[in-house]
């Protein structure tokens, strides 16, 4: 058991002031850890995942990768895999300890050979002596096939826009993410005789839209609601229905014609998943601020008896061009 002192400070005015301060003892039990387990099950790439282990709000004690788990995966209740550690496969985990102070912890992926598919249920368990047995399930849904897409250079010089339009399912909750990538760039002479090359975006796109389905992120400007690299949305306002999306690039300085890659990366994920990333944005947005902080805001978890997520997506990327 740790004891914390709380110092509170009371002042009582009357006719003068004076300050009075005491001492409380707050017996506060130790937390036990659980098992941490994270990934993203997508469509287009073998399952890996993490696995670490908790510590309590007031230990001094840093998280650790754990490299000696069993870990299982099931598809539709069958069990299909054992995952293995990788310990070729190190990723380091950066976190705030402290102030002032960035440090990290090397972590290791468990991975299996299995791509999962769309329309399956998936279950994965972890166990350790050590620890209490942990497990997550999570669902892919089917494919949405997008159409009518349609690319706008002509109707104003310092944007471009893209649209397309898909058939929401009826019959599910569902909930999608967008994303653009490109890479865009210029190329010229110098004085000197030299080709310089100046590229104005590779990678994820910042893109607009007042698109009513996407959430408000800010005040709006030049008509817009939204902006950013990627929008998390659900069907609540085109459940069953046809659904046209426009979003438009600010292009500062550079065309369409510029571009030599230009991608939509569309993806529909169940509810755990939407969850997660709904939860993960509020945490980001109302965290901790300033010197008194802000409102917590727990991420979302689907792992019974442990921590972390396993979500699942199921990712199309439309190559816009070429």
């Amino acid at each position: 058991m740790k004891k914390i002192i709380l110092y509170i400070w009371i002042v009582i005015v009357y006719f003068s002031c004076e300050n009075m301060e005491t001492v409380v003892d707050l017996d506060i039990p130790e937390t036990p850890p659980v098992l941490v387990m994270n990934g993203i099950l997508d469509t287009d790439t073998t399952i890996r995942l993490l696995v670490s282990h908790s510590v309590g709000a007031f230990s001094n004690e840093i998280p650790s990768s754990i490299n000696n788990a069993e870990v299982v995966l099931y598809e539709n209740d069958v069990l299909l895999d054992t995952l293995n550690v990788n310990i070729d496969n190190t990723i380091s985990y950066y976190f705030n300890n402290g102030p002032f102070s960035l440090d990290s912890i090397p972590m290791n992926y468990y991975e299996s050979h299995i791509i999962p598919s769309k329309n399956k249920n998936y279950r994965i368990e972890a166990s350790h002596p050590n620890y209490p047995s942990i497990y997550a399930n999570t669902f892919i849904p089917d494919d949405i096939e997008i159409y009518d897409i349609d690319i706008d250079t002509i109707s104003h010089d310092t944007q471009i826009g893209f649209s397309f339009s898909f058939i929401d399912d009826t019959n599910a909750d569902n909930y999608y993410r967008l994303k653009l990538f490109s890479k865009c760039f210029k190329k010229w002479e110098n004085e000197y005789g030299e080709i310089e090359t100046y590229y104005y975006t590779r990678g994820y796109q910042e893109f607009a839209s007042n698109d009513p389905s996407f959430p408000s992120n800010g005040i709006p400007w030049d008509g817009y609601t939204f902006s950013g690299q990627q929008v998390v949305f659900s069907d609540a306002l085109f459940n069953g229905q046809e659904k046209n999306i426009r979003i438009d690039i600010i292009n500062e300085g550079y065309r369409y014609e510029d571009c030599d890659t230009i991608g939509l990366q569309f993806s529909v994920f169940s509810a755990d998943t939407y969850s997660y990333y709904n939860s993960l944005d509020n945490h980001r947005e109302k965290g901790p601020i300033g010197i008194f902080g802000g409102e917590v805001i727990p991420v979302y978890s689907n792992v019974q008896n442990g921590l972390g997520s396993i979500i699942s997506t199921n990712a199309q990327i439309i190559q816009v061009k070429p």
